[in-house]
């Protein structure tokens, strides 16, 4: 997969990562070579991404690895992220950093908190696009009490885990790894836990360290955060209206041709930025939603139906009926 292909990115520290699991796992990681175009580069797309994770879990025969990716890698493996939530002062505060420097570890790694009275849910979610791949939410909430545990050195009780996604074949290891009532098909993807967990201590906290890396953070945050994330942006939230690049560079406030002189430094263009958000939006509605196809060609702008039947095909290879079943 070639990194054309994507214009959003991770950090490169997330394929180290999966190298690292690979070669615990005894597997070769040759076979990263033909989904990674550049590993030198300090960033990878996330499709790039995605796949090298689907690449670790087919070739270890081990679906729920996701679940262990917090139990298997350390903070210094987190690159600057991890210690800038090892240093806070509060669980609180680690998940504030967490929610504002999220970027920082993957851009579709987003945990949001709510308290209902006395139990917390910690909800995977994103604030625009959700990835339907259910691998972000294994990572993230299967992370949470591994990470909960360092920071605090208590266990974390979970009473429920809920997840989008149908019951695996595999569920014993989501017993096993959670240890609590787990329940599928469900609106969210979310833990369920005591809400007195925000008022505990994290043990290696670090005031002076933490305000001295959080200065870098920025600059690193600032880095990774495209101009190309930032069309998708407004491309998705004016849909059905077909925005042209002439538009979206005045709501940008530069010219056509400095917009696309920058988004071709991260790999992409304005026709395929169109398109990538289209199709995520396609999918999203096909797979979350009980719309007609006709409904979701015209929520994507198309004025028939079999306009958008035939462009879907382009783009997935499938038609839209067949996606959905």
């Amino acid at each position: 997969m070639s990194k054309n292909n994507a214009s959003t990115q991770a950090p490169i520290f997330m394929l180290r990562l999966v190298e690292d699991l690979a070669l615990s796992h005894g597997l070769s990681i040759d076979g990263l070579l033909q989904i990674v175009a550049d590993k030198q580069s300090k960033v990878i797309s996330t499709m790039e991404l995605e796949a090298a994770v689907h690449w670790l879990l087919a070739g270890t025969q081990k679906p729920w690895l996701t679940l262990e990716f917090g139990k298997l890698s350390s903070y210094r493996q987190l690159d600057i992220f991890g210690p800038l939530v090892a240093s806070c002062e509060t669980v609180t505060e680690a998940f504030d950093v967490f929610h504002q420097y999220q970027k920082l570890l993957h851009p579709y790694f987003g945990l949001e908190i709510k308290v209902l009275g006395n139990r917390l849910c910690l909800e995977y979610r994103l604030a625009e696009y959700q990835p339907i791949d259910s691998i972000y939410a294994e990572v993230i909430l299967g992370a949470v009490p591994i990470w909960a545990e360092r920071l605090t050195g208590r266990k974390l009780p979970i009473h429920e885990a809920w997840f989008r996604h149908s019951a695996p074949p595999h569920i014993d290891k989501y017993k096993e790894h959670f240890q609590c009532p787990l329940l599928f098909e469900q609106e969210i993807d979310a833990l369920w836990t005591d809400s007195n967990l925000l008022d505990v201590s994290v043990l290696s906290a670090s005031p002076e360290y933490h305000s001295k890396i959080k200065e870098q953070a920025e600059v690193q945050l600032k880095s990774i955060e495209t101009m190309a994330a930032e069309i998708k942006s407004i491309i998705r939230n004016a849909l059905p209206k077909d925005l042209n690049i002439d538009e979206v560079a005045d709501i940008l406030h530069c010219s056509e041709r400095t917009m696309q002189r920058r988004i071709a430094k991260e790999n992409t263009n304005f026709k395929l930025l169109k398109q990538e958000v289209r199709t995520e939006e396609a999918i999203r509605l096909l797979e979350t939603t009980d719309l007609s196809i006709e409904n979701v060609a015209f929520q994507l702008g198309y004025e028939q139906r079999s306009s958008f039947a035939a462009a879907f095909q382009r783009w997935t290879g499938v038609s839209p009926a067949k996606w959905r079943q």
